[in-house]
């Protein structure tokens, strides 16, 4: 159980550290209604991918219907304790530039996603307030890396979720921009579900457009594209930084105080074995003294 998972898609899946390295395929036997809860992986050296929106092109998830659960409850399975999320996304104000880095400290949610594992049986009241809904060390290390590869990096930013799969419209983007930095699609309900699954969860976030400019083929994979080698770059020096917290996470601080215990009754209604079995262990190290 230590670890690291990256979770995103161009400029990660032809990173040398995964070039050649055979695909699996492992069924968390959860689904959110649209996917059947198999999800595609590669795994190399103790760090585990997944492409967020799935590995076949015949079989690829938006946004909107990505499996966001079921890529997590991967991760925590195959012994993942630290995550790092890689996102394409749109810069709102003029002083983040397309191809800067950004490591969001806050998210807002206006994808109208349930980002709800449980609520029956067992219920976690996480606060991301404490400090942000982020892990501050892979939020630290990511910040460090970055440094090293981006031409400029923005430690705090706002990442507003929207619902996908069509980008935000002229009107959209001026309202967001009065409350973030960035905007994107996949962030949410990703952010908390990890909290929920007792994961250090941190995002890079890398702009390809000024929001009105944003085109999938011209914006995002021709900027991506560009960033070929700097982001594989990126993560494999960040990977490095976060193995000593891998090996040994403290407890997720948005969880302290936060859980509301069940007996075996109650963990009973958690359909989903791992979540079952993953309630009890987060009763053990939240709820009891060690």
């Amino acid at each position: 159980m230590d670890k690291i998972a990256i979770i995103g898609g161009s400029g990660i899946k032809d990173s040398p550290q995964f070039r050649d390295v055979e695909w699996k395929s492992f069924d968390t036997k959860y689904s959110n209604g649209w996917g059947d809860g198999i999800v595609d992986y590669q795994q190399n050296d103790e760090v585990i991918f997944i492409p967020r929106h799935g590995r076949d092109e015949t079989c690829r998830y938006l946004p909107s219907r990505a499996q966001y659960g079921a890529n997590l409850i991967a991760a925590k399975e195959l012994g993942a304790t630290v995550v790092v999320a890689i996102s394409a996304v749109g810069s709102l104000v003029r002083e983040i530039n397309v191809r800067d880095l950004v490591i969001p400290n806050d998210q807002k949610n206006d994808s109208g996603r349930d980002s709800n594992f449980y609520g029956v049986g067992f219920g976690i009241h996480g606060n991301p307030m404490k400090p942000s809904p982020f892990s501050e060390a892979v939020r630290t290390a990511l910040i460090e890396e970055g440094n090293l590869h981006f031409q400029k990096v923005h430690k705090h930013g706002v990442y507003v979720t929207i619902p996908g799969d069509f980008f935000g419209t002229p009107i959209e983007g001026r309202t967001r921009a009065q409350y973030a930095e960035i905007v994107g699609m996949t962030l949410f309900p990703e952010v908390e579900m990890a909290i929920q699954l007792d994961l250090h969860y941190g995002c890079a976030a890398i702009p390809v457009d000024n929001n009105l400019d944003a085109s999938h083929e011209d914006s995002t994979i021709r900027n991506m594209t560009e960033l070929s080698e700097v982001v594989p770059a990126f993560v494999s020096g960040a990977i490095k930084r976060l193995r000593p917290l891998a090996a040994d996470p403290p407890k997720l601080e948005q969880l302290m105080g936060n859980i509301i215990p069940a007996d075996e009754r109650g963990l009973a209604r958690i359909q989903n074995e791992f979540l079952r079995e993953n309630a009890r262990r987060l009763i053990q190290r939240y709820c009891r003294q060690e």
